[in-house]
């Protein structure tokens, strides 16, 4: 329980509450319906040699049997099965001693025999996993169990688990796949654990009286110390939203907030530049950040006017079209529908760098 009692004594720590992080290739690509392989079925022939149908075939006659549709229904569907067998075997056998792996073929295979086998999918799936990887075929059943077992208990505790703070949620969580699945729950959630970890040190930093500079040095840092496997493409390839994620923090804004508009822009392209954006790029946010600026010098001007005026209903509506087209140009038609519709974009503090 060492990594739930770390997570949980956190102060914001916040529950990435979405199921398990595995990517479900459509069997359907492979598979096609039950119903349009039956009616495949009942109107094909056997026009080549197959073990189920060739096996009841006397070799002294060499003439060619007409399959019944029972038994092409049975040859399709046996074809099938082995097609996927051959694709769990190709795409998972070099690394099905992962628990996280044994997880993405299990779920795979309950979505195939649940579709096929509704009255005795368990017992099927069974059959399959005997026949995929038969050397550890006890433990992809234990994991099976465990992940029946995790499913319905989601199902039950749905609401209960609404109920609670996101603290308690994970805590709840990570005790019930830790009692389930042992040490594995962290191999197997570990995309969710990763960035449970990252929320937690996110948490940290926000507290931290540290100057932007140091912040940001602490946040890469952070990403290394979360995601040690995929940091390094996380960086290369998610730069704006690691920066938008650092942004956001309220700290940092606040800090951002008290510095004039040349030493903000220069302090915006220095956490830029340590997230991995080039000179170009640097280039680009610098002239939107002005930008922004701009339209939000204008923004506030407007407000002010508008908040000036007589209360007069008819007169106030044609002099805050006036106002619009004044300080908005042509995007006065946007700001209008969106006034019309409850919102007021300038009422809310100006987030730096992002807007």
């Amino acid at each position: 329980m060492t990594k739930i009692t770390n997570a949980t004594s956190r102060r914001s720590a916040v529950l990435i509450t979405g199921g398990l992080a595995l990517t479900l290739i459509a069997v359907a690509m492979f598979w096609p319906e039950r119903g349009s392989n039956d009616a495949a079925a009942t109107q094909q022939t056997a026009s080549a040699p197959t073990s189920a149908l060739t096996a009841s075939a006397p070799q002294s006659r060499p003439s060619v049997q007409t399959a019944t549709p029972a038994q092409d229904v049975l040859a399709q569907r046996n074809l099938e099965e082995e097609e996927l067998i051959g694709y769990l075997q190709r795409a998972f056998g070099a690394h099905i001693q992962h628990p996280k792996v044994q997880v993405q073929v299990l779920e795979k295979l309950m979505r195939f025999v649940q579709n096929r086998y509704p009255d005795n999918w368990r017992e099927q799936l069974a059959i399959l996993v005997s026949a995929a990887f038969p050397e550890i075929q006890d433990t992809l059943m234990q994991t099976f169990a465990a992940l029946e077992t995790y499913t319905e208990w989601m199902n039950t505790e749905r609401y209960a688990l609404m109920s609670l703070s996101d603290t308690e949620k994970r805590t709840r969580l990570w005790q019930k796949r830790e009692a389930l699945f042992g040490e594995q729950a962290y191999e197997i959630w570990k995309d969710q654990w990763q960035a449970e970890q990252f929320q937690d040190h996110l948490a940290d930093l926000e507290q931290s009286s540290a100057p932007v500079e140091e912040k940001i040095t602490q946040y890469k840092q952070q990403i290394l110390a979360s995601f040690p496997e995929k940091a390094e493409h996380l960086i290369a390839n998610k730069k704006q939203e690691l920066t938008d994620r650092f942004l956001s923090l309220p700290s940092v804004q606040e800090q951002l907030r008290t510095l004039p508009p040349e030493q903000r822009y220069s302090q915006l392209r220095h956490l830029r530049k340590e997230l991995g954006m080039d000179d170009a790029a640097l280039t680009r946010w610098e002239n939107l950040d002005r930008a922004r600026d701009e339209r939000r010098a204008n923004g506030d001007a407007y407000m002010a006017q508008r908040q000036a005026l007589s209360g007069d209903g008819a007169q106030d509506a044609t002099r805050i079209q006036a106002l619009q087209r004044k300080y908005f140009g042509n995007e006065a038609d946007i700001i209008a529908a969106e006034e019309a519709s409850g919102y007021f974009r300038f009422e809310s503090s100006q987030q730096y760098g992002i807007n």
